[in-house]
C-alpha cells in the first residue's frame, strides 16, 4: 500500500442505504501526465479500481500488454504497480475506462 495515496473515507448511498466507503488515489502516469487511478473500498464488497486510461481493457492489463499511445516506462511502472495492488487486495475489480466489459464486471461486483 505504500505506493498509494492518502484515504479519504466518507459515506455514499448504495442502493437506497448509507455504505462506508474510502477512495484511495494513487499516481498512474504514464498515457498522459497526472493521470490517476482510484481505489474505492465498499464495506462488505470487493474494492473497485478505476484506472482510466491506463489500459484499454482488464484482461490486457493482466497480460501486462501497454497501450499504444503515451511513455513506455511509464506505463509499465504504472502497470507493474497496479498488479502488484491486485496481489494485495483480493477481489479487487479493475475498471479501465474504455473496457467495454467494465460495466458489467462493475454490475456483477
Amino acid at each position: 500500500m505504500n505506493a498509494l495515496n492518502r484515504d479519504v473515507p466518507g459515506r455514499a448511498r448504495i442502493g437506497g442505504a448509507v455504505k462506508a466507503v474510502s477512495v484511495i488515489s494513487t499516481g498512474t502516469v504514464g498515457h498522459t501526465a497526472g493521470s490517476v487511478s482510484l481505489l474505492v473500498r465498499r464495506a462488505a464488497r470487493p474494492p473497485l479500481l478505476l484506472v482510466g486510461d491506463l489500459t484499454y481493457g482488464a484482461e490486457l492489463l493482466q497480460r501486462g500488454q501497454l497501450p499504444g499511445v503515451g511513455n513506455r516506462r511509464r506505463l509499465a511502472e504504472s502497470t507493474r504497480k497496479i498488479l502488484a495492488l491486485q496481489h494485495q487486495q483480493p477481489g479487487l475489480v479493475v475498471l479501465p475506462a474504455h473496457d467495454p466489459t467494465a460495466a458489467q464486471r462493475l454490475l456483477d461486483s
